[in-house]
């Protein structure tokens, strides 16, 4: 379930993240990354979390399940077309590797609903580049709490006395008129052929601990 502190798409891109710093994969990584890379950066592994969906799970709760999508850029250099497309296919795999068996990643994600890849090998000079543009589309369990989450909901306060007050319909005084009545539009005037009449048959003052 994703952390409330923090939306599903933030939380799934930094575990993502981490994922691919820790497994020393041996590329520059970049999130969000500026998508311009000089051949002196390469290999490199640009990561966004451009969009997620959210359907809802329940009527009368504000949960959600969230497909997040998160979007890696895989870029080499290589002096032919054939070692370009080898670092590439090599990379590809190192990041699915790093991902996909990451338990931070694992331990937050309901599940790993598709991968998707597309790679392109092109020529400029001598120069043979290589780029993979991955997909990873993940889905999260997400809940919204109205009360600790919203800035503008004014939080409830702790409940400090109770009082209840019991004043019979069927108990009642047909001619009497009482004062400090604590809800005084709920009596008909005197003379009343039922009631309440104001009084309290019973009544129950609690104070709780603090």
């Amino acid at each position: 379930m994703a952390d409330q502190a923090i939306t599903a798409r933030r939380q799934v891109r930094l575990a993502v993240l981490k994922a691919l710093q820790g497994a020393r994969i041996g590329a520059m990584i970049d999130s969000p990354g500026d998508w311009e890379t000089p051949s002196t950066k390469l290999p490199a592994i640009l990561m966004r979390a451009p969009s997620d969906r959210k359907e809802g799970l329940a009527p009368g709760q504000i949960s959600f399940t969230t497909a997040v999508s998160i979007e890696l850029e895989a870029r080499v250099e290589a002096s032919t077309a054939m070692a370009a497309q080898d670092a590439l296919e090599a990379l590809c795999y190192s990041i699915e590797c790093a991902v996909l068996t990451n338990y931070d990643v694992i331990g937050i994600v309901q599940r790993v609903m598709s991968v998707d890849t597309l790679t392109d090998i092109t020529a400029d000079g001598r120069r043979h580049l290589g780029g993979a543009q991955m997909t990873f589309i993940f889905e999260v369990v997400e809940v919204f709490d109205p009360v600790e989450q919203s800035p503008i909901q004014p939080v409830a306060s702790d409940l400090q006395n109770l009082k209840l007050h019991n004043d019979m319909i069927g108990t009642f005084d047909p001619t009497g008129t009482y004062s400090n009545l604590p809800f005084p539009d709920s009596i008909a005037p005197a003379p009343r052929t039922a009631g309440p009449d104001g009084r309290d048959e019973g009544a129950l003052d609690i104070t709780l601990p603090q």
